[in-house]
C-alpha cells in the first residue's frame, strides 16, 4: 500500500506514510498516513461534517458564525 502511494501520506503528500489508517466503525484499512494527518484526523473524530467545517473555517467561509 505505501508503495502504491509513493512512500508518501495520502491526505499531505509531502510526508512520509507511516501510519496505517483504518475506520474505528468496520476496521476496513483506507491508506497509510504521516503522523501528523493521522492524529488530525483522530482529533476532529473521523468526523466528515467536523472536517468539512474546518475547511470552511479555514477558507474563511464561515466568518464569525457560530454553530
Amino acid at each position: 500500500m505505501i508503495a502504491m502511494q509513493g512512500g508518501v501520506c495520502c491526505i499531505c503528500p509531502t510526508a512520509p506514510a507511516v501510519h496505517v489508517d483504518h475506520c474505528h466503525e468496520t476496521g476496513r484499512v483506507r491508506g497509510v498516513l504521516c503522523l501528523n494527518c493521522n492524529m488530525g484526523l483522530g482529533l476532529l473524530k473521523e468526523n466528515p461534517d467536523r472536517i468539512r467545517r474546518a475547511i470552511q473555517y479555514l477558507e474563511g467561509t464561515r466568518g464569525s458564525q457560530h454553530s
